[in-house]
């Protein structure tokens, strides 16, 4: 585990007896511990052990077979599909992206994390996000190890959420922007069709619904003229209207 915080420098002694000679293997740690001493060199730190250790029987010859012929992402997709199929969690059937597309600023600033290769992991692991607690513990690391998160990295996690409530309705994209929030699903999205209205009539006249084409939800909202304030209405409005249909619409 990580010791000390971001503003405390961590320190680690290795110790050994004087005399005692050293396998191969923990030479070649201790050898790859003194050569990556740079910040950020966890990761090379990482691989050089695997190295030396192997890939063992998940991602080795034994068991992952020809891993390289569909590559390391689709490869963990596989894998999680899997490991869902096991515990009995429903998988989706239907292979579909959802995007998000908001006028808020969510994004790692350059003064945050400086680190091109770390910062790049980081945004790799925000989207892989599926859960509140795992949002939860990457809020907790960021402010472990480079300080106090910034709002543009807060409003990064909280749509990685959205993103991952909205594709469980089956949705393909959702809209934020010159103050109306669109919500577009999948024609054979599986909702009840029939809550429609009653989920209307809770948003009065600021919702409404088109069935044509590709079906959509559309909300419209009032700026208040704040930057940081029209940022947080259009992100905790569509929260609230995804659990809303979650809660009435979701099949």
């Amino acid at each position: 585990g990580r010791v000390g915080r971001y503003n405390r420098t961590a320190y680690a002694f290795l110790m050994y007896k004087r005399d005692k000679m050293l396998k191969e293997v923990a030479e070649k740690r201790l050898a790859a511990i003194k050569e990556f001493t740079d910040l950020g060199s966890g990761f090379k730190i990482a691989m050089r052990d695997l190295e030396i250790r192997g890939a063992g029987n998940l991602l080795g010859m034994r068991q992952h077979g020809h891993m390289e012929a569909v590559g390391y992402d689709l490869y963990c997709k596989m894998l999680n599909e899997a490991v869902k199929n096991i515990k009995g969690e429903p998988v989706s059937m239907v292979d579909f992206t959802t995007a998000v597309d908001m006028d808020v600023d969510a994004y790692i600033p350059a003064s945050y994390i400086v680190n091109e290769v770390q910062k790049l992991d980081i945004y790799k692991r925000i989207a892989g996000i599926e859960t509140l607690k795992e949002r939860d513990d990457m809020l907790d690391e960021l402010l472990d190890r480079f300080g106090a998160v910034p709002k543009s990295v807060e409003n990064l996690l909280r749509i990685a959420l959205i993103r991952v409530a909205a594709h469980a309705m089956f949705m393909t994209e959702i809209k934020g922007k010159n103050e109306r929030i669109q919500f577009i699903f999948r024609p054979d999205a599986r909702i009840k069709v029939e809550r429609i209205p009653e989920l209307i009539k809770k948003y009065k006249d600021s919702l409404n619904f088109t069935a044509y084409g590709n079906p959509f939800f559309t909300y419209r909202y009032y700026k208040c003229g704040v930057v940081e304030k029209d940022a947080e209405t259009l992100l905790s409005t569509t929260e609230t209207l995804l659990q809303d249909m979650q809660e009435l619409l979701l099949d």
